[in-house]
């Protein structure tokens, strides 16, 4: 299984993707809700591995070092329950996807004079370079 990083949690917990990123975190949470088992055994009725960290991220989602924390734990919890692990590893290629989508835009520029440039993410609508349109000559000078 891939590693989970600390900086997807994060960004999830703190709604980055928008609804698709609300439902991984949401689904990530009836993941780790789900009664833990050590390999074809019966549920365990020991504490469900993850959930302190989970809530704990949820109470502070800009925390690293909580986030690192769960990562890990989902990773143990991921070795000792087999069905976990591949709930896991579907839950974190569904989240990857999500995360991928979140927004980020790197522009670069370089070299001399380039005019003119626009930088974007998302675009609705149409952008017109050059001077501004001459009025309507109909509607010059005209008084009512």
């Amino acid at each position: 299984m891939d590693p989970i990083s600390a900086a997807l949690l994060v960004a999830l917990v703190s709604g980055v993707g928008g609804a698709a990123g609300t439902q991984a975190w949401a689904a990530l949470g009836s993941l780790v809700r789900q009664p833990f088992r050590r390999g074809d055994q019966a549920p365990s009725t020991e504490p469900v591995p993850a959930l302190r960290e989970l809530e704990g991220l949820e109470q502070s989602p800009q925390d690293m070092g909580r986030a690192q924390a769960l990562a890990e734990v989902l990773r143990r919890r991921a070795a000792l329950d087999p069905g976990f692990a591949r709930s896991l590893t579907t839950w974190l290629d569904e989240a990857k996807a999500v995360s991928a989508g979140s927004g980020d835009v790197h522009n670069t520029v370089s070299g001399g004079s380039q005019g003119n440039v626009l930088q974007v993410r998302d675009m609705h609508g149409s952008v017109t370079f050059g001077p501004p349109a001459a009025p309507d000559s109909g509607t010059r000078g005209q008084t009512e």
